[in-house]
């Protein structure tokens, strides 16, 4: 049994009669996990054994064996509010074996596609804009690439998203501070609304030919501010400001219980992290802002204005 997570091939193994991988496909999982589909073979990118127990760890780990990584883990199986670490641990174990492949899981971020028919990535820590974006953009009319953790594949000297996730949750107080009407599926326990991308056809068909990014904006945005303000980022405060966002998924940096991995970066890993952070730099130095304030200023400024050409 396996399943795809933004095109690499997880393959399972062990005691898997409880539906555990079934766990990896409902709306929490896909929250955190981009693209999740049934995979094509057992081959995989990476081979987990599950044996089955109450509480989740990861008691063997052997990298780069035959080409994959593999594991051997002990949880029960994954579920929201109950057992959220296998999660948490599949992207992890995700985002290392894209690396290899020259695609890079950039955490914090959405993806956004302009008018011109080319993305924009707003990437920001958490509560600075990103799901508001996201929300202002539905309500345009404009597709969503991703919601949380966006891929993205150099070529030919620029950067394209090819994967995301596809499971929107934000805060419906939105609708009335921006005067919009934004569409949503249900909503979890606290309120917030849940919009499930996931049968998006127009999403879907930008994604399988990837999506050139225009603009990367670093987003410091908040409901009670007034108008917006922006800062170019250039040179070496380009690779500073994306290696955190371009590694913390693979380096365990999203935390999970117990703890996370201290995963090992290979030559290969450190040769295409250098290719993704040395094209940004090069190529988008420039086309890479800070934006601060309103959430829909910065919004209007960005998709109406001057910045998106």
């Amino acid at each position: 049994m396996s399943i795809d997570i933004g095109g690499v091939n997880v393959s399972f193994t062990g005691k898997l009669d409880d539906g555990f991988e079934d766990g990896f496909g409902g709306l929490f999982a896909r929250r955190y996990l981009p693209d999740v589909s049934r995979g094509v073979n057992d081959e995989g990118d990476v081979l987990i054994e599950r044996f089955k127990g109450e509480t989740f760890r990861v008691f063997s780990a052997v990298y780069d064996h035959l080409g994959r990584d593999e594991y051997k883990i002990e949880s029960a199986v994954p579920s929201a509010y109950g057992n959220e670490a296998p999660v948490f641990f599949i992207l992890q174990a995700a985002a290392r074996a894209g690396a290899k492949g020259g695609r890079t899981f950039v955490t914090d971020s959405v993806g956004v596609v302009a008018k011109n028919g080319k993305a924009v990535l707003f990437v920001g820590y958490p509560h600075t804009g990103k799901s508001t974006m996201s929300v202002l953009a539905l309500s345009r009319g404009l597709p969503v690439l991703s919601t949380e953790n966006t891929i993205v594949e150099v070529r030919d000297g620029e950067l394209y998203i090819v994967g995301g996730t596809d499971v929107l949750v934000y805060d419906p107080r939105v609708e009335g501070i921006y005067d919009i009407k934004a569409p949503y599926d249900e909503q979890t326990r606290s309120g917030y609304r849940i919009k499930d991308l996931g049968r998006d056809t127009r999403r879907k068909r930008l994604l399988k030919g990837g999506v050139e990014i225009d603009m990367i904006v670093l987003l410091h945005s908040a409901f009670n501010c007034m108008e917006a303000s922006f800062s170019r980022i250039t040179g070496r405060k380009v690779r500073k400001t994306l290696w955190y966002f371009s590694t913390a998924l693979m380096k365990g940096l999203d935390y999970y219980e117990p703890m996370p991995l201290h995963v090992p970066m290979s030559e290969e890993i450190g040769r295409n992290l250098r290719l993704f952070l040395e094209t940004a730099s090069e190529n988008y130095s420039g086309r890479m802002f800070e934006a601060f304030g309103n959430h829909k200023a910065v919004f209007d400024r960005v998709f109406e204005m001057e910045l998106v050409e």
